[in-house]
């Protein structure tokens, strides 16, 4: 019986299903698709019928082609072609920002003239490698599998430094060879007048050299690195493209494994006054004054007191020095001649008054002092100021002095080089518990970072990152989950050579940095990535998946311990002293 009517119901469905699809002519529409499709041949059948069970979007071709910059200099615009849906389409497009050079601004022309020529050289070397190499490493895959992207392009990348190295070592070899003899002879006429020159300098007397801890070698990247950084990020913006969802979002999706619910809108880091080494004054100490909001004041907001305070700087700069001192650089900030630092505090807190806020509690200040900068190699100390050098202990209590006196800092970025690690750790146990001390130069590239071990001899609470060079969007979020593990805050940072490329802005937001470091709030390529914060910012209001922060934490860092004295050590070292103690009486 029970199958009997089981069968019964099995039937009765099928009419049912059958009236129901020849209503709607789905038998006929079906038939057209189908016969339409066998004479268009498409590579893939299950197009239009069954969506889901298509082949999923791959690269079909990379074009790279030379741009500009903000600066005028040249760089990389990368396009991610991909078949979608058996069509070839325009997927993004997108344009590079340049790597700082480490040239200071003041130098001189010949020198600016040859890192110039190596600017355009890696350029060049670039674009041919994203047109071949690149091109058909990454054909057919699939853009939304970042990891699998990033993993092939640098597995490109050590192969072909391979081939450059043993190219480069054959033509040393060569030279070697060839040029052996001659070596052989300067090197003697030059022992004979060092040795003349040693018996004339011992009787003028002997000089001191500067004792410091030398700086890491500069690592050698292949010409035309920044290549794999171009197609990293193209290939992600290209995969948000595909998937029908902002950047952003992929990026979380990328970090998270899936979107999450809600989203925090990082606060700017921005830059209302540069000085150091290469502005005018005596100033060194500082390369950049800036101004952080509260963390729960919608950006909206805190954007237009940002722009009061910028534009009250200026005015004060214009009613002392004329239309010249309202000139800004290349990020858009101010450069006045500032003779100490307390200058630069004392007139970002007056406009931070002036707006009818409070400095240190409604808006704060963060500076970037760029320690490898100020340090004079010749010395073996940090030029604080023209005239005025300190050594690594002196520029401890200089620091913990100045943020005693100005509350209102909460961030310092890169205070003195990474190779003074003692005195970096007694810094961050005299101010970490109010302020950031936060690392930019004083780590390696994400790439080498991500591998490398944490040890308890340096720590900082933030870390600022860079999209440029080698840095792909894998290694960038790996080592954001590394470093927020180790009590450190995310800074997402703007290079001196923007485009008005968005990225930034979204890559801040979907790896839930706590900051992004834009620049000044002028300049298009400035603001580009300000108000693709507010429109993200206004998305977010108004699907309800706006999260705000939570308040600036500050957690205490303390230097390593000693290391406890061997068996036996302690014993010997009391019965020494006890032997100079007798001596004495």
């Amino acid at each position: 019986m029970a199958s009997t009517r089981e069968k019964r119901e099995l039937y009765e469905a099928k009419q049912r299903a059958v009236k129901y699809y020849n209503e709607n002519g789905v038998p006929k529409k079906i038939e057209e698709i189908m016969n339409s499709m066998f004479y268009d041949n498409p590579a893939d059948v299950y197009v239009q019928v069954f969506e889901t069970l298509a082949k999923p979007p791959t690269v079909s071709k990379i074009t790279a082609r030379q741009a500009y910059d903000s600066k005028g200099q040249p760089t990389v615009q990368t396009e991610v072609h991909g078949t979608v849906k058996n069509e070839d389409k325009l997927l993004y497009t997108h344009v590079s920002s340049t790597t700082n050079s480490s040239l200071l601004d003041n130098v001189r022309v010949e020198e600016r003239e040859v890192d110039d020529q190596q600017r355009q050289e890696n350029i060049s070397a670039a674009i041919n490698i994203l047109n071949s190499d690149i091109n058909n490493r990454i054909h057919a895959t699939d853009p939304t599998q970042q990891d699998e992207v990033d993993r092939v392009i640098m597995k490109l990348y050590e192969e072909l430094k391979v081939i450059e190295d043993e190219r480069l070592a054959k033509e040393a070899e060569e030279m070697i060879k060839d040029d052996g003899e001659s070596s052989h002879r300067e090197d003697d006429k030059a022992s004979v007048a060092s040795g003349k020159k040693g018996k004339n300098s011992a009787k003028k007397g002997k000089s001191q050299a500067a004792v410091y801890v030398p700086d890491e070698p500069k690592e050698k990247l292949l010409c035309g690195s920044n290549a794999f950084t171009a197609i990293s990020q193209a290939t992600c913006c290209a995969a948000a493209q595909v998937k029908h969802v902002d950047i952003y979002e992929h990026v979380a999706c990328l970090r998270h494994g899936e979107i999450p619910e809600k989203f925090s809108v990082s606060l700017p880091m921005v830059t209302i006054i540069q000085s150091g080494r290469a502005a005018p004054g005596k100033l060194n100490c500082v390369k950049e004054f800036m101004v952080i909001p509260k963390h729960d004041m919608p950006l909206k907001k805190s954007m237009t007191y940002i722009q009061q305070i910028y534009n009250y700087v200026a005015k004060q700069f214009f009613a002392k020095g004329g239309t010249a001192t309202k000139l800004v650089n290349d990020i858009g900030a101010m450069c006045p001649t500032f003779d100490k630092a307390e200058q630069g505090l004392d007139l970002l807190q007056e406009a931070i008054t002036n707006c009818g806020l409070t400095a240190g509690e409604d808006f704060f200040i963060g500076l970037n002092c760029a320690g490898p900068e100020m340090f004079d190699y010749e010395k073996g100390k940090y030029e604080v100021m023209v005239g005025i050098a300190k050594v690594a202990d002196d520029l401890v209590e200089f620091w913990s002095d100045l943020l005693t006196r100005y509350p209102s800092i909460i961030a310092i970025i890169d205070p003195m080089r990474k190779q003074e690690e003692e005195h970096w750790m007694r810094l961050c146990d005299r101010i970490s518990d109010r302020c950031l001390v936060v690392g930019s130069q004083a780590y390696h590239r994400p790439g080498l970072l991500k591998d490398e071990q944490l040890t308890e001899n340096f720590k900082s609470s933030g870390i600022a990152f860079k999209l440029e060079q080698l840095n792909t969007v894998s290694d960038i979020l790996t080592c954001v989950k590394k470093m927020e593990e180790d009590d450190n805050q995310i800074i997402i940072s703007s290079c001196q050579g923007e485009t008005t490329d968005t990225f930034l802005a979204d890559f801040a937001v979907g790896v839930n940095a706590r900051f992004i470091k834009v620049g000044a709030p002028v300049r298009g390529e400035r603001t580009v990535q300000i108000n693709r914060l507010l429109q993200i910012e206004e998305q977010l209001e108004t699907k309800d998946k706006l999260k705000l922060l939570e308040p600036n934490a500050f957690p205490h860092i303390a230097p390593p311990p000693l290391p406890e004295p061997e068996e036996g050590e302690g014993e010997a070292q009391t019965e020494e002293e006890a032997k100079k103690d007798g001596k004495k009486k």
